[in-house]
């Protein structure tokens, strides 16, 4: 199992590269790119939430190997959400608004 997801692995990488590296890309390619990019993410975080998950696995680890996984982990989604937050300032006005629906005030009375 461990080898053939390596080697998956490794296969998307390669493809993202392929991707990224063309010099001049259209939007749809950009977009393109963008979806394999969060599919890899997803795709890690999956597999990284399976290990965690097994105790059984996790067992195996050293306390010094859980804390690199942990503190690698913990920087990279760091730059990952500072990113979605510089991005989410930079690009909400693309977004319509929706006008939230107002709630019944609720009328109070005597019922006969």
């Amino acid at each position: 199992m461990s080898e053939r997801w390596i080697k998956e692995s490794e296969q998307l990488l390669k493809g993202m590269k392929e991707l990224t590296s063309k010099k001049e890309r259209d939007r749809l390619e950009v977009i393109n790119s963008i979806l394999l990019t969060l599919n890899a993410l997803e795709r890690s975080v999956v597999g990284w939430r399976s290990w965690v998950e097994n105790l059984f696995t996790m067992s195996k680890f050293s306390l010094e190997e859980l804390n690199e996984i942990d503190e690698t982990l913990q920087k990279q989604t760091e730059t990952i959400i500072q990113y979605d937050i510089k991005a989410t300032k930079r690009l909400k006005d693309k977004f319509p608004r929706i006008p939230q629906r107002r709630t019944r005030e609720r009328v109070r009375g005597i019922y006969i």
